[in-house]
């Protein structure tokens, strides 16, 4: 049995103006570095026996205060990168809707935005990561990966075998934690959305969802 901690990045400079980044690289703004602070002490006392991460600005850096607590070096994985979102990246999601009328459908994602990713393509990538990662563990050990709303997202349909046009949406505000416990013949979800380590921090803006 391999615990994994599946956590989205703390928030970045276009978290907060509410533009989708994709594959693009801005870092933590204040708010995220104090969130990714939060986090890491939040899970100082959880038995990690590594930290793995999208090797993006926004994912790493929160994976390094993680880290830091526990000793340990972070693993970076491109499998782990955002959805390419083509030439949606940068836009917010009001230019996305007046620019690319006819691609922003309610089921966006099945194909993916002009230039970028499917979602069989991102599903694919999270899977191959996640069970390598899960694979290479010794039983019993606790394994934080942090990564992106979309890929987490992608992971966890793909995990639960739910179609690629349901419309499913687990949510991952910035550092949420979901909790999964992998067994070689069964998974079990132990929790999901956990943002408990951010009670006591002011109420940020824009609550980032955009991947």
């Amino acid at each position: 049995m391999t615990l994994l901690y599946l956590i989205r990045h703390a928030r970045s400079a276009w978290n907060a103006e509410g533009r989708w980044q994709g594959q693009a690289d801005p870092e933590l703004d204040d708010v995220g570095l104090a969130q990714a602070a939060a986090l890491a002490h939040f899970l100082r006392r959880e038995p990690l026996i590594a930290v793995h991460s999208s090797p993006q600005s926004r994912a790493r850096q929160t994976a390094e205060a993680v880290a830091a607590e526990h000793g340990l070096a972070v693993r970076l994985d491109d499998r782990l990168k955002e959805r390419d979102v083509g030439v949606w990246s940068g836009l917010t999601e009001a230019e996305v809707r007046a620019r690319y009328p006819a691609d922003f459908t309610p089921t966006w994602w099945v194909k993916g935005p002009p230039g970028g990713e499917s979602q069989a393509q991102v599903r694919a990538r999270a899977a191959a990561a996640f069970a390598e990662i899960a694979a290479a563990q010794p039983d019993g050990a606790h394994v934080a990966i942090i990564s992106h709303g979309g890929l987490l997202n992608a992971y966890l349909h793909d995990l639960f075998a739910i179609p690629l046009e349901q419309s499913v949406a687990f949510r991952f505000d910035n550092t949420a934690i979901a909790r999964v416990r992998i067994w070689p013949d069964r998974v079990q979800l132990l929790s999901l959305g956990e943002t408990a380590h951010l009670a006591s921090m002011p109420k940020p803006g824009p609550s980032g969802q955009v991947v």
